[in-house]
């Protein structure tokens, strides 16, 4: 008898919690709960890297990868058919190991490089989407992958209420927008503190260590090559003028060109001379992102 106690005890919590799930499940499969893209900086790289790996990539015409500068740019303004893999905090050399690694290549791959590339591959994000355990289940659970936590999804539900489509929005109308979550006077001392910085000389240790990623990446792009025949272009994106001057970003430049040659590798054209608006000095407005955004359309996608 206590026994048999045991066993409805325990089998009817387990019974809940699998009806529980399945409906999540369907709810999910049938759309009706929508996907977030995260509700930090760190959820929002997974559920970046975690749709392109367990995503259909049939239609995929182009995958960028980078930093947060690439990842300011949103890919419906280059066109259809563009994921990205910039991660914020992050550099392209982890959005090409995660393409490496995976069975579907696209045509196209564009990545992001300037001296963020200093930075390592977060190994910990690779591993975790090729897990051979986790990697089945979010291919074919989709509840179980980042986008569909519920209180990513939650959140993301209620934020989306208040929140228009960029795209409609006209460059006046997201100028005015920007201008709602950061005062000209942050915006001017956060400029100021970037170019404070880019003043400095190139450091021998930032020469060796980019010089040294750098090395990885081309291996990266070898192999990818080989494996896809994938066409890989270089790109980077333009900052504040002020920025631009300075002379650690213009060593950068002439060494990012040194390493990666333009009679070897492909490069996107620099975009027509222009004032590029930023509030920090690095990462383009919502506006200019769009222009640049467009721009690398219309060279790579056209």
């Amino acid at each position: 008898m206590f026994v048999k106690f045991q066993v409805r005890s325990i089998l009817r919590p387990v019974l809940i919690f699998l009806f529980v799930m399945s409906l999540y499940q369907v709810l999910v499969s049938g759309g009706v709960l929508p996907a977030s893209d995260g509700v930090s900086l760190i959820q929002n790289n997974i559920v970046k890297a975690q749709r392109y790996v367990y995503q259909d990539n049939s239609g995929l015409k182009m995958v960028m990868v980078g930093s947060s500068l690439a990842a300011n740019l949103q890919v419906k303004d280059i066109g259809e058919g563009v994921k990205s893999i910039a991660l914020g905090g992050g550099a392209s050399q982890t959005g090409l190991e995660i393409i490496k690694r995976n069975n579907s290549k696209p045509p196209l791959v564009l990545v992001e490089i300037n001296d963020t590339i200093a930075r390592e591959v977060d190994s910990d994000l690779v591993n975790s989407l090729y897990n051979p355990v986790f990697y089945w289940v979010r291919r074919y659970l989709p509840m179980m992958r980042e986008e569909y936590r519920p209180v990513s999804v939650f959140v993301d539900s209620l934020k989306s209420r208040s929140r228009s489509d960029l795209r409609k929005l006209s460059r006046e109308e997201l100028d005015r927008l920007e201008a709602r979550n950061l005062t000209p006077e942050v915006s001017k001392k956060g400029i100021q503190m970037t170019v404070d910085a880019e003043s400095k000389p190139l450091s021998a240790k930032d020469t060796a260590r980019i010089t040294k990623e750098a090395e990885l990446i081309k291996n990266q792009i070898a192999e990818i090559q080989t494996n896809s025949g994938a066409k890989v272009v270089l790109f980077d994106i333009p900052q504040d003028s002020l920025v631009d001057a300075q002379i650690r970003r213009k060593q950068v430049r002439e060494l990012a060109k040194k390493l990666f040659p333009p009679d070897s590798f492909e490069w996107v054209p620099p975009p027509p001379a222009r004032e590029w608006r930023t509030n920090d000095g690095i990462h383009l407005i919502r506006s200019d992102a769009r222009d640049f955004a467009e721009f690398l359309r219309d060279k790579l996608l056209k």
